[in-house]
């Protein structure tokens, strides 16, 4: 009896511990990838991202993807990567720099790619373990245009100061300021609900929407607000002509999520991150609504018209 029960525990300790080696069986590669904020341009870049892996060879049942889109505020941010640390994630997506100053810090050994960064090197996203996509597109591109479209004075700026990508912007107008000739007013906007109100408030006769996820979260009030004071929105994020603004630049969320994906699947092929370079937009879309400018009675010149990747009629 005691030969017994030796022989029938080491056979249990023995597949105990072929479950328990890594490599012994051939395990699921896992993904979490994180929004800085529920917005329409991360969930385009996401689809892009998928199935862009998809066909680098990650499609279904050779990786799992987890998402995680928590409100756009640091505590949030900070409980959505670490709980893909908790799990042991092989790479880490982060969507805005909200998500991906978070996940750099709360991570030094995980693999970090990050997508819709405006400037990822002043925003702090880029260290050791993090490679990605820039979301940086000429602000002194835009803010011309309106300038040839409408001449503004005051232009006021809705920035977060805790996503830092959005600080980087608000600097980056500051600079521009004088050769332009107008005077920036920069207003925080630290949650959605806010933004509306802070708009009624503003004295400017044109709004520039950050890339914040919580200024955009509050993007409909924004442009609602604006649009009874007779102000232009202008942006350097997709969707905001889409839905009312005057004139957006901005660069491709497919764009954005597919390069992420190719960098991701670099790494879940075993390329170190210090051989993935960052990537900067290549694709970028100038639109124009011409619903709003006949809303505002503003004419728009025709070189605009004809630069236009996009008029909204």
């Amino acid at each position: 009896m005691p030969l017994r029960k030796a022989i029938f525990t080491f056979l249990f300790l023995l597949m105990t511990a072929c479950f328990c080696v890594p490599g012994a069986f051939a395990a699921q590669k896992t993904i979490g990838v994180v929004f800085s904020g529920d917005l329409p341009r991360y969930q385009e870049a996401q689809k892009a991202f998928m199935s862009t892996l998809a066909r680098a060879g990650f499609g279904q049942g050779k990786v799992s993807v987890y998402v995680q889109t928590p409100n756009p505020d640091p505590m949030s941010w900070t409980n959505s990567v670490r709980k893909f640390i908790g799990i042991q994630a092989d790479v880490i997506v982060a969507y805005g720099a909200g998500a991906a100053t978070t996940a750099v810090r709360e991570t030094g050994r995980i693999p970090i790619v990050f997508a819709y960064v405006y400037d990822p090197a002043a925003c702090g996203s880029k260290r050791a373990n993090s490679t990605g996509v820039s979301s940086k597109v000429p602000m002194v591109t835009l803010l011309r245009t309106m300038k040839s479209i409408k001449p503004f004075t005051r232009l006021a700026v809705l920035y977060n100061p805790y996503e830092k990508d959005s600080v980087v912007q608000w600097n980056e107008v500051v600079r521009n300021a004088p050769a332009l000739r107008f005077s920036p007013v920069g207003v925080q906007v630290k949650s959605a609900q806010a933004a509306k109100s802070i708009v009624q408030k503003t004295a400017a006769d044109c709004v520039y929407v950050s890339c914040s996820a919580a200024v955009g979260k509050g993007e409909s009030g924004i442009i609602a607000a604006a649009d009874r004071k007779k102000i232009p929105v202008i942006a350097q994020v997709s969707g905001i002509a889409e839905n009312g603004g005057l004139l957006a630049l901005a660069p491709s969320p497919e764009e954005q999520g597919a390069d992420a994906a190719m960098m991701a699947a670099k790494i879940l092929k075993g390329v170190p991150v210090s051989r993935i370079g960052m990537e900067s937009a290549r694709k970028i879309n100038l639109v124009v609504n011409l619903k709003a400018a006949n809303a505002l009675s503003i004419k728009v010149p025709f070189d605009v018209l004809n630069a236009a990747t996009k008029v909204i009629k």
